[in-house]
């Protein structure tokens, strides 16, 4: 990870401004770091403002990296840290005081205009790789799958090969093609990505989902376990990927599998991390969904949610849903109503991007999930299937929202609209017309109307 950097620009030509030429080098290790999910890249950024308390980007993308983790308890670190640049104003150039302006936005739940900011750096910098992530991040949490193929696109003629990152880059760009339904291209982006990186997690991260959306469960089952000690030893993405082969074992109603990989992979040890929280929760559920006994494993799961709710509830409605899901699965009722109303109070906030989620899809999301435990299945499907088509808005991928459409599926069975299932359910097969689970879920019909009729 060592180049030859002067102490006025990266390692990809974009300026900086003056600095230790050590504070340089963290900035590269530490963007190593965030784009790779090798180390820890808010460990070593700590380090640096700490010898160079003058570094302007080291604050800044401190600042940036931790507004990633969706999280409130962050919130004062990032405060400090963005005021840190702003004190250091006099020496900041025109391409950081933009980026503290993407910072103070997003901490203030503008996110729409924090991605215009960032727009606005890469208008000049196109080769600004933690903008590119920052703003790629920022349209996956806020749902914008048009920004998280066309963002990178914007600026991809200006990187080749010999910059570094650029497998990283690839990779973010095939992710937002695969969120597009761009399959065939987001294959061939990420496979050349891959060329390049081979342990680049976020790269067979897209792959993976390609292979989800498609139904092609068998190459992503070999995809994953073919290449895993390339993206699995040390990384911090890892435990995602696993969930990926989790539910490549659901969809081919390998079960204990499925299990095993939750204990063994996803999360072996109790977890502050959401998005380990978040990937273990939706796991539970689609088991349950099949009638799959997880044992304690949901009070568990409930209450590393519940360490995290005194803070966190009503933040960010895609972890709320889940939150909600893990403490239902646990039959821990109150507390689920608990966060349903930390999100209805999230609606009415100032918060621009937060309150419009919570509106639009968490508060809905959430309360058909309630119904859906307390077996209001009717009120399940009339609460689920006005969002399913908009749910994008609150963050999060196809494959993980498909929890959404599952329990659609299966409220409308309870519910004895067995018509609108088996649409759902020819919808499904289209994309997916070899899953058994799938096939499951037609013989979940057929058995209901035996019982019914």
């Amino acid at each position: 990870m060592t180049h030859n950097l002067s102490s006025k620009t990266d390692a990809r030509g974009v300026v900086v401004s003056e600095c230790k030429p050590s504070s340089l080098e963290d900035y590269e290790r530490a963007l190593y770091q965030f784009q790779s999910y090798f180390g820890d890249p808010l460990e070593t950024l700590a380090a640096t403002v700490k010898n160079d308390p003058e570094f302007v980007m080291g604050h800044v993308f401190n600042a940036s990296a931790m507004l990633m983790m969706t999280e409130r308890q962050y919130i004062p670190a990032i405060r400090h840290s963005i005021e840190s640049a702003e004190s250091l104003s006099h020496k900041s150039n025109d391409r950081e005081k933009e980026l503290i302006l993407a910072a103070r936005d997003c901490l203030e739940g503008r996110w729409d205009r924090a991605c215009v900011a960032w727009d606005r750096v890469l208008a000049r910098y196109p080769r600004d790789a933690m903008a590119i992530q920052c703003a790629h991040l920022m349209d996956f949490f806020r749902g914008d799958a048009v920004n998280l193929r066309d963002r990178v696109g914007r600026v991809i003629q200006h990187w080749h090969e010999s910059v570094p990152g650029y497998s990283y880059i690839l990779g973010m760009q095939a992710f937002g093609f695969e969120e597009c339904n761009q399959y065939d291209k987001a294959e061939e982006i990420a496979n050349k990505a891959l060329e390049i990186e081979p342990r680049d997690g976020w790269s067979v991260h897209a792959l993976a989902h390609v292979m989800e959306m498609q139904g092609r469960y068998e190459e992503g089952k070999d995809l994953l376990l073919s290449r895993e000690q390339d993206w699995a030893p040390d990384n911090g993405f890892a435990p995602h990927n696993w969930w990926h082969l989790a539910l490549f074992h659901i969809e081919h109603e390998d079960f204990p599998s499925a299990v095993r990989l939750y204990d063994e992979k996803v999360i072996p040890e109790d977890s502050d991390l959401t998005t380990r929280m978040l990937d273990a929760t939706a796991l539970l559920w689609r088991l349950h969904l099949q009638g799959v006994d997880v044992g304690d494993r949901w009070n568990r799961i409930a209450d590393m949610w519940a360490r995290k709710a005194p803070v966190e509830n009503g933040y960010y409605a895609f972890n709320d849903l889940h939150a909600v899901i893990s403490f239902l699965g646990a039959g821990r009722t109150a507390e689920a109503r608990t966060v349903l109303t930390a999100v209805e109070a999230a609606a009415e906030t100032n918060l621009e991007s937060a309150s419009r989620m919570a509106r639009e899809v968490g508060i809905p999301a959430c309360s058909a999930f309630l119904a859906f435990a307390e077996e209001r299945y009717k009120d399940a499907v009339e609460l689920l299937l006005p969002i399913r088509t908009i749910a994008h808005r609150f963050g999060g991928s196809h494959a993980q929202r498909d929890i959404l459409t599952q329990t659609l599926i299966e409220s409308a069975i309870c519910a004895d609209n067995t018509g609108l299932a088996s649409n759902l359910i020819s919808e499904r097969s289209v994309h997916k017309p070899f899953s058994p689970l799938t096939r499951r879920f037609n013989a979940k019909i057929k058995a209901h109307k035996r019982v019914t009729h």
